[in-house]
């Protein structure tokens, strides 16, 4: 019998190759968006067919699955730094390369990505779509409570270097709940602890990526004035900024932990 992670497969398999086609067609930030979203989905159902059959079974398909992760999460990167200077009124997109000329061609190149492979994407989701309706509908319980005991474990012993790859345990976390079978759900009161706690968590990655950029980039003495004045501004912002989401984030963790 086939259980629910076959189906939630089957769904998002069909959802992200659509979206795969569309951007492939005509990117666009819009599309890009759902196009991440569904990219984290099928790379935790990747997650757990690995987990149960090994990676080898599913070919090449988690690593070309990561290199559209990677470019897409580029273009992201790219599109962030560019709103928040925009929010800020910093006038410094194009030395920190994330100006429109500088995002359509990382789009450009994504459109490139995306044709190279997608038949080859097509014929390793439907090969992986068998693995999926063969797996015992169980193991979506025990790998749920494997995810479960691996963030309590983490989020006791986290650290600020920890923060992020915790951030992807969360998604992995509440993806995984779409396929319990007879395992009782945690309540929706953790469900929503853990949600703000990823959230939180993204904020302050997202500060943390600006004054990475910020600090790739930073002009040297002999650069005109205007320029290093808007660096040090945007510096001081961000970092003011990834304080106060590191402060709400540090409150959450310990919201989480109470519940967990």
């Amino acid at each position: 019998m086939k259980g629910r992670f076959a189906t939630y497969f089957r769904q998002t398999s069909q959802s992200f190759f659509n979206c795969w086609l569309d951007q492939n067609s005509q990117p666009t930030m819009a599309g890009l968006h759902d196009f991440r979203v569904l990219l984290k989905k099928i790379k935790f159902c990747q997650l757990f067919l690995s987990w149960v059959y090994g990676k080898s079974e599913l070919g090449k398909l988690p690593d070309l699955t990561r290199q559209v992760f990677k470019q897409a999460g580029l273009i992201r990167e790219m599109q962030l730094v560019r709103d928040w200077l925009r929010k800020e009124n910093i006038i410094i997109d194009k030395e920190l390369q994330c100006d429109e000329p500088s995002i359509q061609q990382q789009l450009l190149q994504l459109q490139i990505l995306l044709s190279d492979n997608q038949l080859q994407v097509s014929k390793l989701i439907k090969k992986a779509e068998l693995l999926a309706n063969k797996i015992n509908p169980i193991l979506s319980d025990q790998y749920w409570q494997e995810l479960n005991a691996n963030l309590k474990k983490n989020l006791k012993k986290a650290k600020k270097k920890d923060w992020h790859e915790i951030r992807k345990l969360i998604k992995r976390w509440t993806y995984a709940l779409n396929c319990l079978e007879e395992l009782p759900p945690p309540s929706k009161v953790l469900v929503q602890v853990v949600g703000k706690l990823e959230k939180n968590i993204g904020d302050w990655h997202e500060y943390s990526m600006i004054l990475q950029r910020l600090d790739d980039k930073e002009p040297v003495d002999t650069d005109p004035l205007t320029s290093r004045t808007q660096f040090a501004l945007a510096i001081s912002r961000a970092e003011e900024q990834m304080e106060a989401a590191e402060r709400k984030t540090e409150r959450q963790m310990k919201k989480v932990l109470e519940l967990l």
